[in-house]
């Protein structure tokens, strides 16, 4: 291979630089979204969009660009889109109904999506997504088997409709197709610090029984750590698991140690990657360098005693529809691409997301009286309370958050000063306490 093709990160930089010169439409007072759709040994294809950050529930225009990593030449930006035949015939293959209406809806993070209605039932709506990350028919056997095995009002799912040959054609053109019945409501993301106490406590509880479920769902024997692929086959589904793709780490991981040491080495590289935090850098890195090349044949054996489940990795508030009557009810957790089989605990962060207030350093200040919410959730499952509550989960967390916290976010300039002080505290804690438990001798240097 050349030795001047372009790398992964020097192609983010050039297709920021892109879009921001217009190639996609007027770019002021808008952000680039972008996602990698596929590399090959010659380009790399992304989506991309201009996003409005004041309007981010508004449906946004993506294209597909490629870029040449040899001579670092643009594709023409095409719109990824399904036309209204196009829909027609997804919608007629996989339910047998024609298509009345369609308009463009809330996009996900990853995907975009339309709302439509079909002649047969007029009470009737659908939700057809076009999905670029994870596996479409891996989702919908997944959804197939939680809709068969589990009880709805504990871990409620939209019905899903499974295109004929959808993986086939997702491995085609790169992107899935996804159909799912309209559920009515609001994203909890949206109202729940607007709840009150009574009312988040409802709802941690409800939260806290869909998490056990989905953990509770029976694993390949001699499982490892990954991704959690399914598929149906004669009636049956079944459950495998492949590399991890959520934090790009590889595998699979036969043991806890292992899927930790990789976890810890790609943050490792975020941390490196990370513009704009020059301060904490030059206070931190060379020291969680050292750490990381010194210390993780430490990690106690204990931690293999951790629950290895599967789980929905980004099944937080901004994936939950509730009533709009009753916001303290789970109409539907949605958006599945996220499947892994992984350590409970590795949940920690999204779990965390409904005892703290949304925050730009995404470790928001925790809402008055957080304690009876992480109280009310753990009591609620009193299983997975023991095992919170154990050595192996508190050991394991010790290392899984030196990875999550190492990194440190982009800290606005013009902060007050309590805000700007407090900006990276929980990363400091964090680094600063495995310093002082593992290598002391790296915790000489005083906190910014």
């Amino acid at each position: 291979m050349p030795e001047n093709l372009l790398t992964e990160d020097d192609a983010v930089t050039a297709l920021v630089a892109h879009v921001f010169s217009g190639a996609i439409g007027p770019s002021d007072g808008k952000g680039v979204c972008y996602a990698l759709l596929e590399t090959t040994p010659s380009s790399f294809s992304w989506s991309a969009a201009l996003d409005d950050m004041d309007e981010s529930d508004a449906p946004v225009d993506r294209y597909l660009i490629k870029i040449d990593r040899q001579t670092k030449e643009f594709s023409t930006p095409k719109p990824i889109v399904l036309s209204e035949q196009e829909l027609a015939d997804a919608v007629l293959s996989a339910t047998g109904q024609h298509l009345s209406s369609w308009a463009r809806f809330t996009d996900g993070s990853l995907s975009v999506s339309y709302k439509i209605t079909v002649k047969e039932d007029d009470n009737l709506a659908y939700v057809v997504q076009l999905r670029h990350h994870g596996s479409v028919a891996s989702m919908d056997s997944f959804m197939t088997l939680i809709s068969r095995t589990i009880d709805s009002s504990v871990l409620p799912i939209p019905p899903v409709y499974p295109i004929p040959g959808e993986m086939i054609h997702q491995n085609t053109t790169g992107v899935g197709r996804q159909i799912a019945q309209f559920m009515p409501g609001v994203m909890a993301s949206s109202i729940y610090s607007k709840l009150s106490h009574e009312e988040r406590l409802v709802f941690v509880r409800k939260m806290a029984h869909a998490f056990s479920a989905c953990w509770e769902i029976r694993l390949p024997e001699k499982h490892s750590i990954g991704e959690l692929i399914a598929s149906e086959a004669n009636g049956e589904i079944m459950l495998e698991i492949g590399p991890d793709r959520h934090y790009g780490l590889g595998g699979p991981f036969r043991s806890v140690r292992e899927y930790l040491r990789a976890y810890i080495k790609s943050s490792l590289v975020a941390l490196e990657k990370q513009q704009g935090i020059d301060e904490y850098k030059d206070q931190y890195l060379h020291r969680i360098k050292d750490f990381v090349d010194t210390r993780l044949n430490d990690i106690p054996a204990i931690v293999e005693e951790i629950p290895i489940v599967a789980i929905h990795a980004d099944m937080g508030p901004h994936n939950v529809i509730v009533s709009n009557e009753t916001p303290a009810d789970i109409q539907a957790i949605i958006d599945w691409e996220f499947l892994s089989s992984a350590p409970y605990a590795s949940l920690y962060r999204i779990i965390e997301m409904l005892f703290r207030k949304p925050a730009s350093n995404q470790f928001g200040p925790e809402y008055d009286r957080a304690d009876e919410l992480r109280e009310a959730f753990w009591n609620a499952i009193p299983k997975w309370k023991r095992w919170n509550e154990s050595e192996a989960t508190q050991i394991f967390l010790e290392w899984f958050k030196f990875g999550m916290f190492m990194k440190a976010e982009w800290r606005p300039k013009h902060l007050p000063d309590e805000e700007r002080d407090g900006y990276w505290r929980e990363n400091i804690r964090v680094v600063e306490g495995m310093f002082a438990k593992y290598s002391p001798e790296l915790n000489a240097a005083s906190n910014p």
